[in-house]
């Protein structure tokens, strides 16, 4: 009788175990983040910076830009830097490629993942992809970390 009440006792403790184990991390405290590509025309191709999260950062890089390439005739579009932020990357990807995007907000590691996933779209040839987004404003300490990925073709070829 007593074995009976161990080996009962034994699949509780294992199934407890295993269902603490398989769920998330209960520190974890990332959360989904809007992000809305924005086109940026004219201005697309960055100098250096990739976090954007004042008005002065934005106008110093502007000028940067214009200073650069002397071809630039158009206003950069606006942005309202006590809402929102802007970030910026670059991936090479075939010329068919399409993108999506995942921004997450760490709250415990004070971070922001930028997800940038590439769709293959069937072409042949690298070309250089800016992915402009406009995200909620970054707190004051929180880093940034773009993470790009592979996600599923754009288009599905049969043999």
């Amino acid at each position: 009788m007593n074995t009976k009440y161990f080996l009962i006792a034994l699949i509780l403790l294992i199934i407890i175990i295993g269902s603490y184990l398989s769920a998330e991390n209960p520190d974890s405290t990332k959360t989904l983040l809007f992000c809305l590509p924005v086109p940026m025309g004219q201005y697309k191709t960055l100098v250096d910076s990739s976090v954007i999260t004042t008005q002065t950062e934005y106008d110093s890089v502007i000028s940067a830009m214009k200073e650069k390439h002397k071809w630039i005739n158009t206003e950069p579009r606006h942005v309202n830097f006590d809402e929102f932020s802007l970030v910026y990357n670059s991936s090479w990807a075939d010329g068919s490629a399409i993108f999506s995007y995942q921004v997450l907000k760490d709250t415990l590691a004070q971070s922001i993942e930028v997800h940038i996933i590439g769709h293959y779209g069937g072409g042949r040839g690298m070309d250089l992809f800016n992915h402009w987004l406009l995200i909620p404003k970054i707190p004051e300490g929180y880093s940034v970390k773009f993470i790009h990925t592979e996600g599923e073709p754009r288009h599905r070829y049969e043999d």
